[in-house]
């Protein structure tokens, strides 16, 4: 029978803990200053940090505490202070120059609707209602990418029938949008900004917690 603990060979050990409190000037921030804080995104399209972040506040202005995981982090560019929401890499809906590449390559590759699947994520375009742009978000390797498209990647993810399909036009159709060739979507792949996105998002999971008043 294993021994059970006495008082006499138990402690508790106390550790000090450090409470971060951002204040202004003498008084600690309020949640009304917090919300007074211009909104700007602190990781950029590279997917690389902006400014210096100070730490991350628990606090949803936005009553978004049911949405996807995300952080609002206090940072500072210049001289003055901003507040971004940063979304967890699979929520990021990170806008990228290459993500309408990226997207046609794998439509002319031969992903469709039917299917939709892309490594271990998903593809969807779409036709916005009021300024006709064809949009698409994608998965690549655990980050979630937004971006334009050509119109003929909509039809041709859209085609099922078999016979002369839309996907034949896709090559010409983004040289005459973009000025350059298609390239194979695994070497457009490679150019997206997925480990800075992520090296991101560690270094501002990472951050201290700050305190704000009420």
């Amino acid at each position: 029978m294993t021994n059970q603990p006495t008082a006499d060979s138990t402690s508790i050990e106390t550790a000090t803990v450090q409470i971060r409190t951002l204040n202004v000037g003498a008084k600690q921030m309020t949640q009304g200053i917090f919300r007074q804080l211009l909104t700007e995104q602190t990781i950029s399209t590279s997917g690389h940090v902006r400014g210096t972040p100070w730490g991350i506040v628990n606090y949803h202005p936005d009553r978004c505490e049911d949405a996807k995981e995300h952080l609002h982090v206090v940072w500072q560019s210049g001289a003055e202070l901003r507040r971004a929401y940063v979304s967890a890499p699979e929520f990021a809906y990170l806008r990228h120059p290459l993500v309408g590449e990226y997207v046609t390559a794998l439509v002319f590759e031969g992903v469709r609707r039917a299917v939709g699947r892309v490594g271990h994520g998903s593809l969807r375009i779409t036709r916005a209602s009021m300024t006709q742009e064809i949009s698409a978000t994608v998965m690549a390797s655990g980050v979630m990418f937004q971006g334009s498209t050509v119109p003929s990647a909509l039809a041709a993810w859209d085609d099922t029938s078999g016979y002369e399909k839309p996907v034949d036009r896709l090559p010409a159709d983004f040289e005459a949008a973009y000025g350059r060739p298609l390239r194979p979507s695994v070497e457009v792949k490679e150019l997206l900004p997925i480990d800075a996105y992520r090296t991101a998002w560690r270094q501002m999971s990472a951050l201290p917690q700050l305190f704000i008043g009420r």
